[in-house]
C-alpha cells in the first residue's frame, strides 16, 4: 500500500466527511454548554427581582437552547458535506445570540426579542448552508421533500413576529403586557420545536428502511 494513501483526494474527503459531524457536534456541546452556564449565572443573580415575565423569558431561552442543540443533531447526523468557513461561523454567531438572550431574560425585553428575531436568522443560514449540499444528499433530502418547507415556514414566522415586537414595542405599549408577551415567546418556540418532530421521524424512516433492505438479504441467504 502506497504510504501516501492518505493524501489522496478521495482520502482526505472521505476524512473530512467522517470527522464533520463529531467536530460539529462536539463544538456546539461546548457552546450551548457556555450558553447555559450564563443563563443559570444570570437567572441565580437577579432570580429575587424577577416577576412573571422574566421567567417566561428564562424558560423561553432555555428552549431556544435546546432547539438549536436539537437542530445541530439533526443536521450533523442526516446529512454529509464538506465544512465551508460559514459553517465555521455560524456556531460562534449562534453562540453570541443566546448570550445575549440569557442576559436580556431581566433588563431589556424588547432587545430579547430583537435578538430572538437575529438567531432566527442565523437558524435559516445554518438550513440553508445544510440543503445547498444535493448532490452529496439527494437520498435523504427526498425522503424529506414533503416535511421540509415546514422546517423554513415556522423560523420565516418567528422572525416576522419577534421582530415585529422589538420594533413595535414602545408604540403598542407592549411593556403594559410583558408577562403576556413573554408567554408568545414560549409558545413560538416550542411551536417551531414541534415542527421537528415529523421531520426527524422522516429522516429515521428513511434510515429504518435502509437497514430493513439491507437484513433482507442475509434472512434470505439463512432460509
Amino acid at each position: 500500500m502506497d504510504g501516501r494513501d492518505h493524501q489522496r483526494p478521495t482520502s482526505v474527503a472521505a476524512r473530512l466527511r467522517e470527522q464533520f459531524a463529531p467536530a460539529y457536534l462536539t463544538l456546539t456541546s461546548i457552546i450551548q454548554g457556555v450558553a447555559l452556564s450564563t443563563l443559570v449565572i444570570r437567572v441565580e443573580g437577579m432570580s429575587e427581582h424577577f416577576g412573571l415575565a422574566n421567567w417566561l423569558l428564562a424558560v423561553a431561552t432555555l428552549l431556544a437552547f435546546l432547539l438549536v442543540w436539537h437542530e445541530y443533531l439533526m443536521q450533523a447526523l442526516a446529512y454529509v458535506w464538506m465544512p465551508t468557513l460559514v459553517d465555521s461561523a455560524v456556531p460562534f454567531g449562534i453562540l453570541v445570540t443566546e448570550l445575549f438572550l440569557a442576559h436580556f431574560v431581566y433588563g431589556n425585553e424588547r432587545v430579547w426579542f430583537l435578538i430572538a428575531g437575529l438567531a432566527f436568522v442565523l437558524g435559516i443560514v445554518a438550513w440553508g448552508t445544510t440543503h445547498a449540499h444535493t448532490e452529496e444528499n439527494a437520498e435523504v433530502l427526498k425522503a424529506v421533500r414533503g416535511v421540509s418547507p415546514m422546517r423554513v415556514l415556522p423560523s420565516v414566522v418567528s422572525i416576522t413576529l419577534f421582530l415585529g415586537i422589538w420594533a413595535l414595542y414602545d408604540v403598542l405599549g407592549l411593556g403594559q403586557a410583558s408577562g403576556i408577551v413573554a408567554a408568545i415567546a414560549v409558545l413560538v418556540i416550542v411551536g417551531v420545536l414541534a415542527t421537528t418532530v415529523p421531520y426527524w421521524n422522516r429522516v429515521l424512516a428513511y434510515a429504518r428502511r435502509e437497514d430493513a433492505s439491507e437484513d433482507a438479504p442475509s434472512e434470505d441467504h439463512g432460509m
